[in-house]
């Protein structure tokens, strides 16, 4: 069985995508996500908990973290905060103007490095770069390029064969297939049994497998996954705590409590409260 993953879509006018979110942990962000095409996520204001491939790293403002193609990552604010960020996603179709072996290519860039500072004082011009007149576009290509220059030039690596180097480091082709069959069927009961079928792994080797590539086990994932999606119900669609339980997955009510105690501390009905008064 075949899923799909992030497909970015470029504004033509410019040789990467450009975004500029804010996030906030007022709901816990727990999907992880990849993307054939490398990203950069700079924060801008704030902090941001990063995971790439099972590994977490705290990114603070005025840093940004790279994601090469295929990294399994996930992106949220420190818990209890807020952060502004921007991403920006690669073209692998404008780089094969000028690398034709792109898809044979991975960035290493050193954290405390030049071509790093040089690299986050450009996404920096970027973030402060608004939409003044017609004529944004073309400085925000002028960056992009000088980007993909430096990265080109001076952080670029090939990937080999599986026999002499492992890029990356931990194989997510089967976390990748089962967290797309979690996302997409969470609403409703899935066995340990049924998850490690799909990949066709015993369930033992399964539960060892997902935890150490993804840092959780499968149980915490799904848990997370269906309060995450719950307490946004109750949140944009003002769904009770009974039907916001029963529609996402939760068995009874009193998981769902139970789960939202373990990562919020409180009830879901106390946690609603809680953001309607900052609001």
């Amino acid at each position: 069985m075949d899923y799909q993953y992030d497909v970015v879509n470029y504004d033509k006018n410019i040789p990467a995508t450009i975004m500029h979110l804010y996030l906030s942990s007022d709901t816990r962000k727990t999907e992880l996500q990849w993307h054939r095409e490398p990203e950069l996520v700079y924060v801008i204001e704030g902090t941001s908990e990063c995971s790439r491939n099972g590994e977490s790293k705290i990114v603070d403002e005025g840093d940004f973290i790279l994601f090469n193609s295929e990294d399994v990552h996930l992106v949220r604010p420190v818990s209890g905060t807020s952060c502004r960020l921007l991403c920006v996603n690669f073209s692998f179709e404008y780089i094969r103007m000028f690398c034709k072996s792109i898809d044979s290519v991975f960035f290493d860039i050193g954290e405390n490095s030049e071509v790093y500072r040089q690299i986050a004082a450009i996404l920096g011009d970027i973030a402060r770069t608004g939409s003044e007149d017609d004529y944004t576009s073309l400085l925000q290509i002028s960056y992009i390029n000088k980007i993909y220059y430096l990265l080109l030039s001076r952080c670029m690596c090939f990937r080999r064969s599986a026999g002499s180097l492992s890029v990356p480091r931990r194989d997510f082709s089967y976390a990748k297939t089962a967290i797309a069959y979690i996302n997409e069927n969470y609403k409703r009961e899935i066995p340990l049994d049924e998850i490690s079928s799909v990949v066709n792994l015993s369930p033992s080797y399964f539960s060892k497998y997902f935890k150490n590539v993804t840092q959780v086990s499968f149980s915490e994932y799904l848990a997370n996954l269906r309060l995450e999606n719950a307490i946004n119900d109750m949140l944009t669609h003002n769904s009770t705590v009974s039907t916001a339980a029963l529609e996402n997955g939760f068995a009874n009510v009193k998981s769902f409590i139970t789960q939202c105690k373990k990562i919020y501390h409180c009830t879901p009905a106390q946690y609603k409260k809680r953001i309607a008064g900052r609001a």
